[in-house]
């Protein structure tokens, strides 16, 4: 009988997936040998092959691939698809769960998303697709865990729609307003530590972390909340000598237009339709529930958004950037995974 190797990542080409990947190899000295990356493109190939790891296509379109990917594997970590239509990815996703069935994956870790806490309260557009998954994971007779991951501090830019070239920040004037709604801001490298320490150590190692509800998730996030009016706050502390950035409130409708109008990243009207849906949200608490895994996970206290924000500002010299904010990047927005 055929071993199983003991991980297989996808994702590995992006932020969150490249970070769990290294933490594994160099932290935890996990030999190469036993983790095979994978990627859509066969190019990557020599980059992980030429560090020991093997390596498998698993391309979530084309589910041939995936049923070769998959075979022989103790532990799946499975990152959202790129794909920006919530039918689409939610398509490539049941192709990820049924070859995983088909193939006998020991356990699928899925990322997912902290919107709406242990519910699936949210209505912010592309966390239907997480929720989607996860009901699909529940009935596939998997053993599964739903890893949701706390907001990224990293993607400040995005939720602000500021660049280092902004004069102002512009927020719809929406009930309850932008600075109640609290967010559990959470540095990706942060999450990926947790994730990377999770994965190789397994629940046996932390008794106090527990999957909740029948969709077993795990909540990983940071432990205190700030609003994105904080956030304005810590861009102004990083850059002393800057005159500090005004903030100003728009009807939605006026906000809407008003931002896609010459947005520095090329951003359009639709863009900042679907932007708004986030906003409302997080005003009435979609993303301001914590738990204590990730420190558990960590060993101490996660950064919290406003030191993270105000330490990647000051590091980058006042030009923090982030590829989402373009529209030549992805910028689908928050796909757990980048």
């Amino acid at each position: 009988m055929t071993s199983q190797t003991p991980f297989l990542l996808t994702g590995v080409t992006g932020g969150l997936g490249a970070k769990i990947l290294e933490d594994m190899l160099n932290v935890h000295k996990i030999d190469p040998s036993k983790i095979i990356a994978t990627s859509r493109s066969d190019s990557n190939r020599s980059k992980y092959e030429s560090r020991g790891l093997h390596f498998r296509v698993a391309d979530y379109k084309d589910p041939s691939t995936l049923d070769s990917a998959f075979k022989n594997v103790k532990e799946l970590l499975f990152m959202s698809s790129s794909e920006r239509d919530n039918t689409t990815r939610n398509r490539e996703h049941l192709n990820v769960i049924e070859a995983a069935k088909k193939n006998g994956v020991g356990r699928v870790w899925y990322v997912s998303l902290a919107f709406g806490g242990w519910t699936d309260s949210s209505k912010i557009g592309f966390q239907q697709a997480h929720y989607e998954t996860e009901r699909l994971l529940a009935q596939s007779g998997l053993e599964f865990v739903n890893l949701r991951a706390g907001i990224y501090s990293d993607a400040f830019p995005l939720f602000l729609n500021w660049y280092p070239e902004s004069e102002r920040v512009l927020f719809p004037d929406v009930d309850p307003p932008v600075e109640r709604g609290q967010i559990a801001f959470t540095t990706r490298d942060e999450l990926g530590e947790g994730m990377a320490t999770l994965l190789v150590k397994g629940f046996g190692a932390f008794p106090s972390i527990t999957p909740k509800t029948e969709k077993k998730i795990v909540l990983l996030t940071s432990q205190s909340t700030d609003s994105m009016v904080d956030l304005v706050a810590a861009i102004d502390k990083a850059r002393p000598s800057k005159p500090k950035l005004p903030i100003e409130y728009l009807s939605p409708q006026d906000w809407i237009a008003t931002s896609a109008d010459g947005d520095i990243g090329g951003k359009g009207t639709p863009w900042f339709q679907a932007r708004l849906v986030f906003v409302e949200g997080v005003c009435k608490g979609d993303a301001e529930v914590i738990d204590p895994a990730l420190e558990v996970l960590l060993g101490r206290k996660p950064e919290t958004g406003v030191q993270a924000v105000e330490r990647l500002v000051r590091e980058a010299g006042g030009e923090y950037r982030w590829h989402q904010n373009h529209i030549n990047g992805d910028w689908s927005g928050l796909r757990a995974g980048k």
